[in-house]
């Protein structure tokens, strides 16, 4: 019973160190607690203050740490300390934090953990000069989390695309910034992979995705299908389509013109037409 009730106890704080109304006079308490799922509960509040969260950085326990590392809070100097942290899960939480300093990815980028190198690249905070820089990464890791971080220079997505891995190049193709020209290209890679992440790509080209609705895979015509930025001329097409997927995707795409919707609500297939029935109900119930 003693246990129990110990038990109890201990989560009772864990639960008052994460609830945001908690005041900071009690979370700087808690922040010297012996448990430390309680210390994590206060290094990943908003609420507590920056003196406390500087102590927990320095914390015994690495997952204390990496809490703090996550912290929007956390000040840059705690920040600077824990990227050289001895555990790599910690330098990878500052890796991943938007609010870390520039000088500080620098030196991430230069990790010689390729997680913590692939945080940096994935981070949309992370200085463009230091993406261009991990564009030379010898990882697939890292140049795969490069490919699909918005925040990649254009030039570094067109390497990219031109990269012998398709597993890469597919990544490119889903990136909502990459070239226009370079979707294109992409449109017309043999692997059927990276031409469905180009027709699931919002930002593809209208025109491109007009050809790729004729693509003789049909996962591709399936991705067209669900792409919200299809034209409804092309939706209209493959609503037509032989394979029972495309035409599910387009009877839950919000971009399906409602006479095709009304049209596939008599599809032979169960799930066409269930799919079309919620997409117009959807529509109904945002009207009212």
């Amino acid at each position: 019973m003693e246990e129990i009730n110990k038990i109890k106890e201990k989560e009772e704080r864990v639960n008052i160190a994460r609830d945001p109304n908690t005041p900071a006079e009690t979370l700087e308490k808690l922040a010297k607690d012996k448990v430390w799922l309680v210390r994590i509960a206060v290094a990943s509040s908003p609420n507590t203050p920056v003196d406390v969260l500087k102590k927990l950085a320095k914390d015994d326990d690495w997952e204390v740490r990496a809490a703090v590392a996550k912290n929007s809070k956390t000040p840059a100097e705690s920040l600077e300390e824990l990227a050289k942290d001895v555990n790599a899960t910690v330098r990878r939480a500052v890796a991943r934090t938007p609010s870390t300093p520039a000088k500080i990815f620098e030196e991430l980028a230069k990790d010689e953990d390729r997680d913590v190198r692939a945080a940096v690249a994935r981070n949309p905070s992370t200085p463009a000069k230091v993406l261009e820089k991990l564009a030379e990464d010898e990882r697939s890791e890292v140049k795969y989390a490069l490919a699909k971080n918005p925040s990649t220079p254009l030039e570094v997505l067109e390497k990219l695309a031109e990269d012998e891995d398709w597993d890469l190049r597919a990544a490119v193709a889903g990136n909502s910034n990459t070239p226009k020209e370079t979707l294109e290209k992409l449109a017309k890679d043999i692997y059927w992979e990276v031409r469905a992440a180009v027709a699931r790509n919002p930002s593809t080209p209208k025109e491109t995705l007009e050809k790729l609705a004729k693509d003789e895979e049909w996962k591709v015509r399936y991705a067209v299908a669900e792409n919200p930025s299809t034209p409804g001329k092309v939706l209209a097409k493959l609503a037509k389509d032989k394979d029972r997927f495309v035409k599910e995707g387009v009877a839950g795409n919000p971009s399906t013109p409602a006479k095709v919707l009304e049209k596939l609500l008599k599809d032979e297939s169960l799930s066409v037409s269930e799919s079309a029935k919620k997409n117009l109900v959807k529509r109904k119930l945002r009207k009212e």
